[in-house]
């Protein structure tokens, strides 16, 4: 399904970022996510500050490719150990259904039988 992008889904939202404030449009239902996006990334890119502070070994833009990098290491670790973790439920999952299926099989058995007369 595609999401909505009409005017009325969206909303405006502004950020700050760097030195610049980004006005952005947004879907309604992800606003909280830009925003805590914003302040992560405002965040990522205080600890480089910190963690080089001599201006002149940091191109303008160097602090924001830093964060921008240290931030999609971190998500691409997200997604691995997403991915590991679902390679390790998968046949557990299907082992369980396996055995919910079976069981759910008998109970119908034991419903249909007929009954055992005296």
């Amino acid at each position: 399904m595609e999401p909505d992008t009409s005017l009325e889904a969206q909303q405006r939202i502004t950020l700050a970022v760097e030195h610049a404030r980004l006005s952005l449009r947004v879907p309604r239902s992800d606003e909280r996510l830009y925003r805590e996006a914003g302040e992560e990334l405002a965040d990522t890119l205080r600890i480089y500050r910190r963690k080089y502070p001599n201006r002149s070994e940091v191109p303008t833009e160097g602090y924001l490719a830093m964060a921008a990098i240290d931030i999609a290491t971190r998500y691409k670790q997200v997604h691995a150990s997403l991915e590991a973790h679902t390679r390790e439920l998968t046949p557990k999952l299907q082992e369980l259904n396996g055995q919910l299926e079976q069981l759910i099989r008998q109970a119908r058995e034991l419903i249909d039988a007929p009954l055992a007369s005296p």
